[in-house]
This record gives C-alpha cells, structure tokens and sequence, in this order.
C-alpha cells in the first residue's frame, strides 16, 4: 500500500504534465510487470518528448499495434495507475494516448 501523503504530493508534478503533447522515441513492450501493476501487462512504455522539450516515460494507453512507432504523436491524460485492495487510495497519475491525428 502507498501512502495516501505519496500520492498526494506526486499529485503536483502530473498536474504540471496533463494534456501535452509529444513524439514517441523509443518504447518497449512489459511483458512481465510488478505484482501490483501485473493486471495491466503485456503494456507498452514510452519515452516521449513533449513540445517543450522535456522527456518523460509514461504507458501507452487506447492504443492499436500501428501507433506503437517512433515519431507517432500522442498526449498525456489521467488514468488509474493500479489497482488497490479495499482500504488502499486509488492511485492515479499520467499516461498517453495517440494523438487523434494519428488514426
């Protein structure tokens, strides 16, 4: 269980990310995830470069096989980063989708 205090500092930082835009540089399929996230696998993890330049890893997320290429365009959303027993804060934080101009 994380702390509900983690979470809620982390918050900042995903705030700041939402909603931006990048290119895929690289990615990798997870095909054997973390007991916590091994709901989610197999799942593809990139590394994109956003339009200010920053870089940041993130999942791939409403995706088809042909927007998993290096130079595709996605953003950054919220989602349910894991799931949680009963008593456990639901986790959430930022991941991508492909940009609509990609489909």
């Amino acid at each position: 269980m994380e702390s509900s205090i983690k979470i809620w500092r982390r918050q900042r930082t995903v705030k700041k990310l939402l909603g931006r835009k990048g290119t895929i540089l690289s990615w990798t399929m997870i095909y054997v995830a973390g007991h916590k996230y091994s709901s989610q696998a197999p799942y593809p993890v990139l590394l994109v470069e956003l339009e200010n330049g920053e870089r940041v890893y993130g999942q791939l997320v409403d995706y088809r096989e042909a927007d998993l290429a290096i130079g595709s365009k996605v953003f950054s959303v919220l989602r349910k980063i894991r799931e949680g027993n009963d008593e456990d804060v639901i986790a959430y934080g930022m991941k991508f989708r492909p940009a609509p101009d990609n489909q």
